[in-house]
């Protein structure tokens, strides 16, 4: 094979994993706006809730969060 050759199917073989980069980048951005948990069930949202207070770095007990929860539904 000659250098231009290689050059060529070098060029073809890049455009090729540009345009799956960039299927795999869409991709990413899709699912990364679903939601983590099943947010149309109470332990679902139970576990979106804990999720967010370790993201945010406030360590909690599952005790403690569902008591806020009933005192919060019994209000």
């Amino acid at each position: 094979m000659k250098m231009n050759d290689l050059l060529n199917q070098a060029n073809a073989d890049n455009a090729a994993l540009k345009a799956r980069v960039a299927e795999l980048e869409q991709q990413v951005a899709i699912l990364s706006k679903r939601p983590e948990f099943d947010l149309s069930t109470v332990h679902g949202r139970e576990q979106e809730v804990i999720a967010r207070l370790d993201k945010m770095g406030i360590k909690t007990d599952l005790m403690v969060v569902d008591e806020c929860i009933l005192n919060k539904a019994g209000a």
